[in-house]
């Protein structure tokens, strides 16, 4: 028989836990989440990520309703989930769930991430092409122009917009200081003169480039909501259209210019290689259309 290693205890089911841990039903209310989310703040989590956790616990907790907390009843929520839900999302509401269940001492709550099989094509109805993005910077005005444009011009996060100050964009050079990590965004010639003119317009003198009336960086949400208005103006579809998707266009069409899969990894700001191939990704479309192009160039092997 094996033996229970120290500081741990085995459950009615045989689930090994630690011994702080109690195997009886919790109930839970409101005044749990509310300090969590505290304790959140207080260890110095973003906004954004703090309002995703609450709405997925928030979720989980309607959910229960009345029931106490149980491994089982966690677990049969997950097998509802993923029922309606895609995987990726199911996964994010669990990663909130576990970090809450670790702070109540319920370890024993904590559920593994449901694997996810990498899909080979990027999907076509969710996919910006460079026509569409060009469409999109015709119709925005002059602020939003702007700022579509460097998405554009340098693949940056929605995040890091924040960092583009005209003290930056005079220097060629954003030094983006983002979850603890540190690296330099490089401005194509062409943007930071655009980016100069359009400080000047604005009578922006010193500080943040993109900024509210209160003169503070715009809010991601402002960012979506704009993007989204101007895809409409543009006749493209929304689901198209997101500061994300212009990453993945800037990565793209890097990508062509020279095929150095390295200095993109470099200009995105990757730790690994595997993640910069991942906005590589062909359209099953576009992959058709290069396979046609290499078969009719050697005789007998058309698509018939």
């Amino acid at each position: 028989m094996q033996s229970i290693p120290t500081g741990y205890k085995t459950t009615t089911s045989g689930l090994l836990i630690p011994v702080h841990v109690e195997e009886k039903a919790m109930h839970l209310d409101i005044s749990r989440l509310t300090a969590y989310l505290n304790h959140l703040r207080m260890a110095g989590k973003a906004t954004a990520t703090i309002e995703k956790y609450s709405h997925a616990i928030e979720q989980f907790l309607l959910y229960l309703g009345e029931k106490a907390l149980t491994v089982l009843r966690v677990r049969e929520w997950a097998t509802e989930q993923m029922e309606i839900r895609a995987v990726t999302t199911v996964n994010n509401a669990i990663a909130a769930l576990n970090g809450f269940f670790r702070w109540m001492g319920r370890a024993d709550c904590v559920l593994s991430f449901f694997r996810v099989q990498e899909e080979q094509y990027r999907p076509e109805e969710k996919s910006l092409t460079l026509p569409e993005y060009q469409r999109m910077v015709d119709v925005a005005d002059e602020r939003i122009k702007m700022i579509l444009q460097t998405f554009y011009a340098t693949g940056i996060r929605v995040s890091e917009l924040r960092f583009f100050t005209l003290e930056a964009v005079q220097a060629g050079q954003v030094k983006v200081n983002n979850k603890g990590k540190i690296r330099t965004v490089f401005i194509p010639p062409e943007t930071q003169k655009s980016l100069l003119a359009y400080a000047k317009q604005a009578g922006i003198e010193s500080g943040v480039l993109f900024r509210n009336r209160a003169g503070a960086a715009l809010s991601r949400s402002f960012i979506w909501r704009e993007m989204k208005r101007v895809a409409r103006a543009a006749g493209i579809a929304e689901s198209k259209v997101f500061p994300h998707n212009l990453r993945h266009l800037f990565a793209i069409e890097r990508y062509k210019e020279d095929h150095d899969i390295e200095g993109l990894r470099l200009d995105m700001g990757h730790s690994q290689l595997a993640t910069t191939q991942r906005y590589l990704k062909e359209t099953l479309r576009e992959r058709l259309e290069r396979l046609k192009k290499r078969w009719g160039k050697q005789p007998g092997r058309g698509l018939g």
